[in-house]
């Protein structure tokens, strides 16, 4: 767990006399031993109504989860030896969990955030009855990709999300979702050279702190710039293989699906780009450059409806010109718009608009459609 400590209002005097500085200033403290369970072997729940969501994502105690059947019977061996006979796992309040609720049912449900795709399963060889336990990678339930429409998956055809599906890439696209990550792979941050800190640092001051893909300037908030390597290999520091990437730009970006950015963070680098005179979006794809990848499903979804272009990250003022939160994207003639954060969508409300959290835009989408 981490307790982050707010300095802005130093760091903002301390970046008049001098350069931009790093102001990442992080309190660790030691993470409970509940929570190393939950990204380990995982945690066994007595019952599946223990299971929280968040905006339709499988949650446990603010960290997002996904959910799977341990006890696999005589059928452990048989997954043990092919994934694609075994229990699918959960990310989502979809059709199969909602069933499973209603009808009270309990199969020795584990809720974990390990993102490694390895489960670690039991049951009992079907000839000779004795127990057999084991890991394997099973595969993500399809009712879970439809309900969120990942990667546009409710779209006929689309196999693409279900084939390649990644756990650390779905883990990151919803990040802004809660507060906790999970723990980053081992490893992670193996590649890179030992001065990698002060390459980094001038190659950002070099581009004047911009986002060379969005263009947003980031000089009052140098940790929300990133340094990307072009080809991959992160002890390649010719300047030919590095870009300045703002960290919503750098996250979007191939093979870097276990970089989690956080929503404060994102909104955050919105708000510059729109403090910076930034144009709305023009079409689709610009939307989906520019927003919080957790809403790629319902954009996608609003794409093919071929719905009005929105708006992306608009500060919400009261009379007195404060800003009291963000909508994530937003319709202003009709103000209509959605929200991640519960706190924003209360004060878009109060400001007299219509907001729907994402997930409940998806399930209600004609009603959403009505409405513009």
């Amino acid at each position: 767990m981490k307790l982050t400590v707010d300095f802005s209002s130093l760091f903002a005097a301390a970046r008049k006399m001098g350069d931009p500085i790093e102001d990442d200033f992080v309190l660790d403290t030691p993470r409970e031993p509940w929570e190393d369970k939950l990204g380990t072997e995982g945690i066994e729940l007595e019952d599946i109504n223990d299971l929280e969501q968040t905006d339709g994502l499988l949650s446990y105690r603010g960290r997002q989860v996904l959910l799977y059947i341990q006890d696999h019977g005589s059928k452990a061996q048989e997954a043990l030896l092919d994934p694609k006979v075994g229990k699918k796992y959960h990310v989502a309040e979809c059709r199969t969990l909602h069933k499973m609720r209603n009808e009270g049912r309990f199969e020795r449900y584990v809720v974990t955030n390990d993102i490694s795709g390895e489960f670690y399963i039991t049951g009992y060889d079907y000839m000779t009855r004795q127990p057999v336990e084991g890991k394997t990678g099973l595969h993500i339930c399809k009712n879970c990709l439809t309900y969120l429409n990942y990667k546009g998956y409710s779209k006929p055809g689309n196999y693409s999300a279900f084939k390649n599906f990644d756990l650390s890439e779905f883990f990151q696209t919803y990040s802004s979702f809660f507060t906790h990550m999970p723990l980053r792979k081992t490893g992670e941050k193996e590649g890179y050279t030992s001065d990698w800190p002060e390459v980094s640092r001038a190659f950002r001051q070099e581009k004047g702190y911009t986002c060379e893909k969005c263009g947003v300037h980031l000089a009052e908030q140098p940790k929300l710039l990133h340094v990307h390597h072009v080809n991959g290999v992160k002890s390649d520091n010719r300047k030919a293989n590095l870009r300045a990437l703002c960290a919503d730009c750098h996250s979007k970006e191939a093979f870097h699906e276990s970089m989690y950015v956080s929503h404060t963070d994102r909104q955050t680098i919105s708000r510059f780009r729109h403090a910076q005179q930034f144009q709305n979006p023009d079409n689709w794809q610009e939307v989906i450059d520019l927003a919080d990848s957790g809403l790629r499903g319902f954009i996608e979804r609003c794409r093919s409806g071929r719905l009005p272009v929105p708006e992306v990250g608009i500060d919400l003022q009261d009379d007195t010109q404060e800003v009291k939160g963000m909508l994530e994207l937003a319709w202003p003639r009709q103000r209509l718009g959605i929200a991640i954060n519960e706190r924003d969508r209360m004060h878009a409300e109060r400001l007299g608009w219509k907001v729907f959290s994402v997930h409940e835009a998806l399930d209600s989408f004609t009603t959403f459609v009505t409405r513009l």
